[in-house]
C-alpha cells in the first residue's frame, strides 16, 4: 500500500489548522486593560489583607508586580475581579500600585497606623475640649487637635473608608470630621429642620456611616429616621422614618444580621433595624427590671453585650455586664462591676487584645478581659473630664 498522499493529505491538513487557530487569535485582539476601583478604606492596620477590586485582571500571578510604594506585596489571590494582598506591616503612606503585562497602574493611597485608643477631654477651666490619642496600658496621651466647646464633637466613631474620627456637634446640625493622624478638619452641615437634629453615629461593615434623626415639631408624635451620611459628598439620605415618643440610642451594628440595633424606653427595650429589609423591631429586655440598660457593645462575632446599671445612692446600686440575645432580650450576666463609678460613653470591643475597654468615672480607662472578666484600670491625667472612647480597631 502506498501512504504517500493520504501522509501529504495530512500535512496540508495540519498546516490549515494551524493557520486557522492564527487567525482566531488574531481576531480575538489584544486583552481589555484592567479597570481598578477606587480604594473603599484610606487607612488599614499592619499586616492586613487589603482587597483590590476592579475587572479585567490578569490572574497569571507571575505577570503581576503588585507594589505598596517601592515594597513589593504578599499577593494571595487573583481573579478576574479582585487581587487580595497583605498589607507592609511598618506604618506611614503607602500607594498601591499594579503593574501587568508591562503597563503599571496606581491604584490609590493607604494610610497604615498600628492600633490607636482616641478620647474626647474636656479641659478644666477652659473653653476647650480636645481630641487625643490615649496610649491604653499606661495613659500617656498625645493631642491631635484642640476644639472649642462650640464645636464639641459628640457621639464619636472611627471610619477606617476616610481614616477620620466623625461625631456632631452639640446642636446636631454639623457633622465634625477629624483626621485620626493629623488632626485635620472637614465640617459639614447636616440638613435639618428648626425643630430636628441628628445625632447617635454608626459605621456598618462596608464603612457607611449613618445617624439618628429627630424631629420632634409634634411632641405627641416625635418622628425618627435612620439616615445615611456621605462624608465625601456631604449628601444625607434617609433611609427609613418611623414615629415613636421614645428616644432611640446608643446605637451599634450587629454584622451577621445586617441590623442597627440601639435602646429604647429608658434602657428597657431594644430597638431593630435591618439594613436589608429596612424592617423594625422592638425586644423587651427582662434584666432591665432591676437595672437599666447604659449602653450596648458588639464583638467581632457580633455577639451582643450591654452594661447597665442603678445607682440609687442608698445602697442598693447595681452595676452589670451582661450578654444579650438580639433576637429575645434574654441575658446572661458575665461580670457583677463596681458601683462606685461606672462605665461612660462608648465602651468598645478591641479583638486585638480581645478586652472590652472604657472608661470609669470620666477618669480611668479600664480593660475587661473577654474571656474571664478581669478588670484592670488604667489611670488617665487627673483634672480632666473624658468623654466618647473609640479606636482604629474593627
Amino acid at each position: 500500500m502506498n501512504w504517500k498522499y493520504p501522509v501529504t493529505l495530512a500535512v496540508i491538513l495540519g498546516f490549515l489548522l494551524s493557520a486557522c487557530k492564527k487567525d482566531t487569535a488574531s481576531n480575538a485582539g489584544p486583552k481589555p486593560k484592567p479597570v481598578f476601583d477606587p480604594l473603599t478604606v484610606a487607612a488599614a492596620r499592619p499586616n492586613d489583607t487589603l482587597i483590590i477590586k476592579g475587572k479585567n485582571f490578569d490572574t497569571t500571578e507571575n505577570v503581576n508586580d503588585v507594589r505598596a510604594e517601592y515594597d513589593k506585596a504578599t499577593v494571595l489571590s487573583i481573579s478576574a475581579t479582585e487581587i487580595k494582598i497583605v498589607l507592609p506591616s511598618t506604618p506611614g503612606t503607602y500607594r498601591i500600585s499594579v503593574t501587568t503585562n508591562g503597563n503599571t497602574f496606581l491604584v490609590g493611597s493607604i494610610q497604615i497606623t498600628p492600633l490607636t485608643f482616641y478620647v474626647i477631654k474636656s479641659v478644666s477651666n477652659a473653653y476647650e475640649c480636645d481630641l487625643m490619642s490615649v496610649n491604653s496600658q499606661d495613659g500617656r496621651e498625645t493631642l491631635i487637635t484642640r476644639m472649642y466647646n462650640t464645636d464639641r464633637i459628640n457621639d464619636v466613631v472611627y471610619n477606617p473608608a476616610t481614616n477620620q474620627i466623625m461625631g456632631v456637634n452639640n446642636s446636631g446640625s454639623i457633622l465634625m470630621m477629624i483626621g485620626a493622624n493629623y488632626g485635620e478638619y472637614d465640617n459639614s452641615n447636616i440638613p435639618n429642620s428648626a425643630t430636628s437634629a441628628t445625632g447617635q453615629l454608626v459605621v456598618d461593615k462596608n464603612n457607611n456611616l449613618y445617624g439618628i434623626k429627630y424631629d420632634w415639631t409634634n411632641a405627641n408624635h416625635q418622628l425618627q429616621s435612620l439616615i445615611k451620611i456621605d462624608p465625601k459628598t456631604k449628601v444625607s439620605t434617609v433611609i427609613k422614618t418611623f414615629e415613636s415618643n421614645d428616644k432611640w440610642y446608643e446605637p451599634v451594628y450587629i454584622p451577621a444580621t445586617n441590623d442597627i440595633v440601639g435602646l429604647m424606653n429608658g434602657g428597657k427595650r431594644l430597638f431593630k433595624m435591618n439594613l436589608t429589609t429596612k424592617d423594625t423591631a422592638g425586644v423587651y429586655l427582662p434584666g432591665s427590671a432591676e437595672a437599666e440598660y447604659r449602653e450596648l457593645i458588639v464583638d467581632n462575632n457580633s455577639n451582643l453585650y450591654a452594661y447597665k446599671g442603678n445607682y440609687p445612692g442608698n445602697g442598693s446600686d447595681v452595676a452589670k455586664f451582661v450578654k444579650v440575645n438580639a433576637a429575645t432580650g434574654q441575658e446572661t450576666v458575665l461580670k457583677d462591676l463596681p458601683v462606685n463609678g461606672k462605665f461612660n460613653d462608648n465602651i468598645i470591643f478591641v479583638r486585638e487584645l480581645n478586652e472590652f475597654i472604657g472608661t470609669w468615672e470620666q477618669n480611668t480607662l479600664y480593660h475587661m478581659n473577654a474571656n474571664n472578666f478581669g478588670i484592670d484600670p488604667v489611670p488617665l491625667a487627673t483634672g480632666n473630664t473624658y468623654h466618647y472612647f473609640t479606636s482604629n480597631s474593627y
